[in-house]
């Protein structure tokens, strides 16, 4: 990409990040939900973009008729708008773009999706048709509108490579990402040297059970207080002295953290230390 040109909010790319190129009639944002309202003109023109949600799950959408930041405020299937943290917004110069364009794009960033081992939250179009054999065939266009399409998905996936630690910058390898199992939240967290580190936009019951300790309570309370829980989610990624404090807080109540949490491979973290005769040392 020539002229290309990356603003860092915060002087990282774990905050707001915004790109643009001379040689892109695409413009790219990524944005924590909580920040949306202050990039209005970033996100105000048509394009695609990918809600970001827990640790390694990805929506796709696009849009033509709305902006981008208003068509994310709309409605998504299944429990989407409660649980995405941060979006990648992709805004179109070209506001003549028709919506089989923008299709034949959205279908091109779940094949992308898919083949990079996230999950696609996407359910049209289905996994099997996002490909390039059936985009040419399914979407109706000329051989320039694909030719222009191509070159746009290109400039996308160029966009995305430029976060040199993924666009999951704050998290470790995915593989060693953890989920809580079994309760009403959905909470994702990863070990981090002698700490135990629940991921920001994990959820947070707001009502406590009865078995939640004392100390816990007042834990949990020390979050709100801090700002690193707001509005039932976390807002950033808070470490943990074990397990099982994560996951008291996390569902305000008593945990064995060590059964509750679990791999991506279904086993807990007590199964995986007898499996491999390795301990943890939170």
């Amino acid at each position: 990409m020539r002229g290309l040109r990356i603003y860092l909010a915060d002087g990282t790319y774990n905050g707001t990040v915004t790109m643009s190129s001379d040689s892109s009639k695409i413009s790219a944002i990524r944005v924590t939900r909580e920040n949306i309202s202050n990039y209005e003109n970033e996100l105000g023109g048509p394009g695609v973009y990918l809600l970001l949600v827990g640790s390694n799950a990805i929506y796709v959408g696009q849009t033509g008729l709305d902006t981008i930041q208003k068509r994310i405020q709309n409605t998504h299937s299944g429990d989407i708008d409660s649980l995405w943290h941060t979006v990648l917004g992709f805004k179109f110069t070209d506001f003549t773009i028709s919506s089989n364009e923008l299709l034949f794009i959205e279908n091109a960033m779940c094949e992308y999706v898919y083949a990079h081992g996230n999950r696609c939250l996407t359910t049209s179009p289905k996994k099997e048709n996002c490909t390039r054999a059936f985009r040419k065939k399914h979407y109706h266009l000329s051989g320039v509108q694909i030719h222009t399409c191509e070159n746009y998905i290109e400039d996308i996936k160029a966009y995305i490579a430029m976060f040199p630690a993924g666009i999951f910058p704050s998290l470790p390898e995915l593989e060693e990402i953890l989920h809580i199992s079994g309760k009403k939240v959905e909470a994702t967290a990863y070990i981090s040297g002698n700490q135990f580190v629940v991921c920001k936009g994990s959820e947070f019951s707001i009502t406590e059970m009865p078995s939640c300790s004392v100390h816990i309570r007042k834990h949990r309370k020390e979050l709100m207080d801090e700002g690193k829980v707001q509005a039932g989610r976390f807002t950033e990624d808070v470490p943990f002295s074990s397990p099982s404090a994560a996951a008291a807080c996390v569902i305000g109540g008593s945990a064995n953290g060590l059964k509750m949490w679990l791999y991506p491979d279904g086993k807990s973290i007590k199964e995986r230390e007898e499996s491999t005769g390795i301990k943890q040392r939170y």
